[in-house]
């Protein structure tokens, strides 16, 4: 038996993803998902396009949770119907049908940025702490150290499951260790009289300011800041592998994103006891220079603890992404390799390497505004679909069990903010990253074309497959299909 893995199936087991994740598990999974660089970049975007009102960015945080909120209702309802892994893929392919379920599963296997984000803002904080925020980093030296980081968590994934949940758990604990000194020590700050806390919010609701932001800004603002809530639908990637899903799923998702939510508004509260608005705003780390203004000597421990929050943020990741091209694979989408897993380590080795690859990719060719856009405007389309797919259901599939059923006003409020997350981006700030995604979509369209409707099979294909098969120790799991 391996001291860092699972051990081999016994005989007449079934090879298939094991159920592993229980509800603490869950939580870890959720918090580490969506908790990770957002919390510590995004305060500077959502205050900035707010014109500096501390009263309005507030609330733009509130409100950011509460649409979190909305859209978890609605993948609570699919996840404990449908239990199939792969997030939408499966309410897709029953709502909308293979060409839709198709788009989405390639576009999510390939097109998952967020190792570009947060391992980049993972090396900018762990080398502030030794060199400051004022030492500008080479962005190659950023790019090859969080490539570097990436490979050694993408190998403890390929590795074992139960690491990986573990792990997920210690890195939970701390990243709310960091966000709760942010919060403790900002609040004590303002309560003895900080002289920049008080003025911010004694002026947080400033008529000079206000009278500055139009409806546009507000739509900005909330972009940038439901960045950071990004992640709460992840356990619908991983439904196979959750325990007990019908009660463990609702539960924790309610919790967590109670708990999120609650602790970014202290986290908030915390920067402006501290900060002036012009140095949130500014700052490439922001929680460094929280720190290095009020911890003095002991400074090093936020950007310690951040950069276990954004390691436990792409720790969770990188076991999500992987999920992604295996369940595609698995419903003949993808080249039939990408449906197997390790005999040994019941995890899907060569889904896990193609998302490498893509990871790298966007580490190398984006920074991380831009990739913050991107992320937001690719989600935002499967969120709105998917709430979508909740109502098509109901009427479509009235005979699939419903353990739990959203209200009416969930998925059709999720609907209308997805449309105006997805426009008001055209309309006030066009961004060039926009044509590259239109022509990415239309090459799926391509394949789908070639591959699905006229079933072209390349033999090297098959051939490879074989190869890396022996090569890689995998197989093909044992799955008797979703059981509509």
């Amino acid at each position: 038996m391996s001291t860092f893995g699972e051990s081999e199936n016994t005989p007449g087991e079934r090879l298939e993803l094991k159920k592993k994740i229980g509800f603490w598990g869950a939580v870890a999974f959720i918090t580490s998902a969506t908790v990770g660089s957002g919390i510590f970049v995004s305060p500077g975007g959502v205050v900035s396009a707010v014109h500096g009102s501390v009263g309005l960015s507030m609330v733009v945080w509130v409100a950011c949770g509460l649409v979190a909120l909305l859209s978890a209702l609605c993948y609570c309802e699919l996840g404990v119907s449908i239990k199939a892994s792969g997030g939408d893929y499966a309410n897709f392919q029953l709502a909308y049908g293979r060409p839709v379920a198709y788009m989405y599963i390639v576009s999510m296997s390939l097109l998952e940025v967020s190792a570009g984000i947060t391992l980049q803002v993972f090396v900018q904080y762990l080398l502030s702490g030794f060199f400051g925020t004022n030492c500008a980093l080479s962005e190659s030296l950023t790019k090859t150290a969080a490539i570097c980081v990436l490979l050694v968590i993408v190998f403890m994934n390929y590795r074992s499951v139960r690491s990986v949940v573990n792990f997920e758990i210690v890195f939970t604990v701390g990243k709310f260790l960091c966000m709760s000194i942010i919060s403790i020590v900002g609040i004590v700050q303002l309560i003895k009289g900080d002289e920049v806390g008080t003025r911010n919010f004694k002026e947080a609701f400033s008529s000079d300011t206000l009278q500055e932001v139009a409806a546009g800004d507000i739509a900005l603002a909330i972009y940038q800041g439901i960045f950071s809530y990004n992640g709460w639908m992840v356990l619908n990637y991983v439904m196979e592998e959750i325990i007990d899903v019908e009660k463990n799923l609702p539960k924790a998702v309610m919790f967590s994103l109670s708990l999120i939510t609650l602790t970014y508004i202290c986290v908030n509260v915390g920067y402006f006891s501290v900060l002036t608005v012009q140095e949130l705003a500014t700052s490439p780390a922001v929680a460094v220079t929280f720190a290095n203004k009020v911890l003095g000597p002991m400074a090093w421990i936020i950007p310690v603890t951040v950069c276990v929050s954004t390691l436990g943020n792409q720790n969770a990741a990188a076991f999500l992404r992987s999920r992604f091209p295996f369940v595609a694979a698995r419903g003949g989408m993808l080249p039939r390799i990408f449906t197997m897993i390790h005999v040994k380590f019941h995890t899907p080795g060569p889904a896990l390497i193609l998302t490498t690859i893509t990871s790298v990719g966007f580490i190398l060719i984006g920074d991380v505004y831009t990739l913050i856009y991107a992320q937001g405007f690719v989600n935002w389309m499967s969120i709105g679909c998917s709430a979508a797919s909740v109502l098509v259901l109901r009427y479509k599939r009235p005979d699939i069990p419903r353990p739990y059923k959203a209200p009416i006003f969930a998925p059709i409020l999720t609907c209308l903010l997805a449309i105006f997350f997805l426009v008001a981006p055209l309309i006030l700030n066009p961004p060039a990253f926009i044509l590259y995604l239109l022509g990415f979509y239309l090459l799926i369209a391509l394949a789908y074309y070639v591959f699905i409707v006229k079933k072209l099979r390349l033999k090297a294909i098959e051939t490879a497959t074989i190869f890396l098969q022996k090569l890689m120790l995998v197989a093909e799991t044992d799955w008797d299909g979703f059981g509509w």
